[in-house]
């Protein structure tokens, strides 16, 4: 069969391989955005609230804004929240943060997966320079070399490229055949996800508590209701996940401490295996790394998705030349920089993780004095609440 000539082939089409897709186009590449499901996987027209939302922080909500996604969205299903709370189990090592000591209007907004999706498929949609090829899948790699790719798709189609960039998740099938190496683990936690009615509102605050078995959020949702992750050891959970509603509503309630009132009621719950991966090149001749085919990190601090909006903001802002020198010198600098900045994410919410696990006497109370210094110092906690929205996204 005869192959077609792009400039770069994404694959996946999830919302970081839906943003790069548009966001390249937009730069004048020709794109090939290859996604294994089909279209009606990504167009649920439900009225329930997805199980999966994302804390979209003022940086990514910026990125897609100017991708045009963002204004799409159904207002009245996006919440914005105005202030953070976090503390370990019985009141110790609180701090929280408001909005207010920043001057702006919220710290973020919660909203669902699957109608970001949805969005970000329209811009593309309407955007020239962007062929699809879904559902189908690259099945084999044939050539990686320094002037480019070639690409068998499963439904027969050959593909050439001078550059392919893989948006595929954690366990990319594009990284493998590649044959670039990733690192990875367990955390041995599992978490829990769910949407729950409270007595109390939510009072458009996110809330983060540290119990000995895991980090349990509170993400408030447009419709009154809190979108919970409960990330718990292995053992307990089986515990949770076994229970009927009733049971999962109070035990649910009194590991958040009753914080806004009992638990009422649940939406169907479902589960995930925690873990973490990275990998030491995210370029390999002409295949190159976004999102969670690059790095993983703990849901604890919501950052995943935000991460991959970097990666795509910055990419996008290298990619403006379609000269072959210039591609490679812009491909080794992204990957540079967006390997030191997702570190230091990771290295901020492994020692949040770390801070708020320590069960050693000496060591808590070192760490209870020094958050509530953090809190009583309102210079200080700004400085964190900036660094926070600007540099962890």
């Amino acid at each position: 069969m005869s192959s077609t000539d792009f400039d770069i082939v994404i694959a996946g089409a999830g919302m970081v391989g839906a943003s790069a897709a548009k966001a390249l186009a937009s730069n004048g590449f020709r794109v090939a955005l290859v996604e294994a499901l089909p279209a009606r996987d990504f167009a649920s027209s439900s009225q329930n609230y997805d199980l999966r939302v994302s804390a979209i922080s003022p940086s990514s909500r910026a990125i897609l804004e100017g991708l045009g996604a963002w204004q799409q969205l159904d207002r009245e299903r996006v919440c914005y929240y105005e202030q953070m709370f976090i503390w370990h189990q019985n009141g110790q090592a609180s701090i929280a943060f408001d909005a207010v000591d920043l001057a702006r209007d919220n710290l973020g907004a919660i909203a669902e997966n699957r109608l970001l999706q949805q969005c970000l498929y329209r811009v593309c949609d309407k955007q020239a320079g962007i062929e699809w090829f879904m559902p189908d899948s690259i099945d084999e790699l044939l050539v990686n070399q320094a002037s480019g790719v070639e690409l068998r798709l499963g439904s027969g189609t050959y593909l050439n490229a001078g550059l392919l960039i893989a948006a595929d998740g954690r366990d990319s099938p594009t990284r493998k055949l590649a044959g670039i190496e990733v690192r990875k683990g367990r955390y041995q936690q599992t978490a829990i996800v769910a949407n729950v009615d409270t007595e109390l509102p939510h009072r458009h605050t996110a809330w983060q508590k540290f119990l000995a078995t895991g980090p349990l959020a509170f993400l408030p949702l447009a419709n009154g209701q809190s979108s919970i992750v409960w990330s718990c050891d292995d053992e307990f959970a089986q515990q949770i996940i076994a229970a009927d509603e009733a049971d999962f509503c109070a035990a649910l309630g009194e590991a958040f401490e009753y914080k806004l009132g009992a638990v009422t009621g649940s939406s169907a719950r479902m589960n995930f295996p925690l873990g973490w991966h990275s990998c030491e090149r995210w370029l390999k001749h002409r295949v190159l790394l976004i999102g969670d085919a690059a790095h993983g990190v703990h849901p604890l601090a919501g950052q995943g998705l935000n991460l991959g909006f970097s990666d795509v903001d910055l990419l996008a802002n290298l990619l403006t030349d379609q000269s072959d020198l210039t591609l490679q010198r812009q491909l080794r600098r992204y990957e540079r920089r967006r390997k030191s900045e997702t570190w230091l994410a990771t290295m901020s919410f492994s020692g949040l993780k770390w801070i708020y696990g320590l069960q050693q006497k000496p060591l808590t109370g070192m760490r209870n004095l020094g958050m509530r210094l953090i809190d009583e110092a309102p210079s200080l906690k700004r400085e964190i609440m900036r660094k926070a929205i600007q540099n962890l996204t």
